[in-house]
């Protein structure tokens, strides 16, 4: 089987050496169109979310809680998140993380042109890390189209 792979690799060698650029300044010249044409549809992604803090299983026992008290345990805190989004269409749809905005109660999304508009999930998946987002009263935005 490894050899098979070898032969087809050496095989394919030719048709791939003649798509990559040769030189750093054949690279540049072949990405510098694609990153211009790309960089309006990628986003900053702010989350916020209010989160309930974490009982340690120490500060359950009745022995270990004086040790391991937090004065803070009952208090809803503030959890902030940096992520990135691609725009999908111009009505709004953004492509993200599930980590960054999975559960946050407040979405901004800024443009690259620093633009921001509040936002919304419409579909998540944490197994895959998904996140579908909607941009809240927004027309014609500038979007990588998916083929």
């Amino acid at each position: 089987m490894k050899h098979i792979l070898f032969a087809l690799s050496l095989i394919a060698l030719p048709a791939y050496a003649e798509t990559v650029p040769g030189s750093v300044a054949q690279m540049q010249l072949s990405f510098a169109p694609l990153v211009r044409q790309a960089a309006p549809a990628v986003v900053n992604i702010y989350a916020r979310s209010i989160v309930q803090d974490r009982r340690t299983p120490f500060q359950s026992d009745p022995f270990f809680e004086r040790f391991f008290r937090n004065p803070n345990a009952d208090r809803p805190q503030v959890q902030n998140s940096l992520g990135s989004g691609v725009i999908l269409s111009g009505d709004g749809m953004v492509v993200s993380n599930y980590h960054v905005v999975g559960v946050s109660t407040d979405i901004r999304v800024v443009l690259s042109d620093r633009r921001e508009f509040s936002a919304h999930v419409v579909l998540s998946d944490a197994e895959s890390d998904l996140a579908i987002l909607k941009i809240d009263d927004v027309e014609g935005l500038s979007f990588l189209p998916l083929r």
